[in-house]
């Protein structure tokens, strides 16, 4: 085999690795996700922390303003803001629509011509930060037989 085949099959070798890395990674923070629904939680080896895993608050929504009728919302608008707040060629002003929309993202009033929508919040997902010296430090588990990457990177079911 020359030189170059065997750069090749190394290539391949750490495609499938990285690929098997990839698939343990997901699988870990799935099972995180259930055991893991809010916080921070560190992980150490001895005394070194090795990094820690974590779930943020859930961020708020925003909602999402859609004037869908602007003639409609321009009559409230004057109606409301004045004749300062629109043109007069029947177009919200810069700060009218600003406004427009502030008035009807503050809840509570139904403003004709405008479509307040809420999306659903995204969920909160792990995160994991790795300590700066990660790799020096799952190197010692290794050479302590603390860890093992065979049993990690296993094909098959995993715990």
């Amino acid at each position: 085999m020359s030189d170059v085949e065997q750069l090749v099959r190394d290539l391949a070798a750490i495609a499938a690795v990285e690929k098997l890395l990839a698939e343990a990674k997901k699988s870990t923070k799935a099972a995180l996700q259930e055991q893991l629904q809010r916080g921070t939680v560190y992980a150490y080896s001895g005394d070194d922390e090795l990094g820690y895993a974590s779930v943020p608050k859930p961020s708020q929504p925003k909602p999402v303003i859609e004037i869908v009728d602007e003639a409609e919302a321009f009559a409230w608008m004057v109606d409301e803001f004045g004749e300062g707040s629109v043109e007069t060629k029947v177009q919200l002003t810069e700060q009218g629509r600003k406004s427009l929309e502030a008035y009807a993202g503050a809840g509570g009033v139904e403003v004709p011509g405008v479509q307040v929508t809420v999306p659903e919040p995204r969920p909160a997902t792990p995160r994991f930060v790795p300590a700066k010296n990660v790799v020096e430090l799952v190197q010692g588990m290794v050479q302590r037989g603390e860890f093992s990457f065979a049993s990690l990177l296993e094909i098959g079911e995993r715990p």
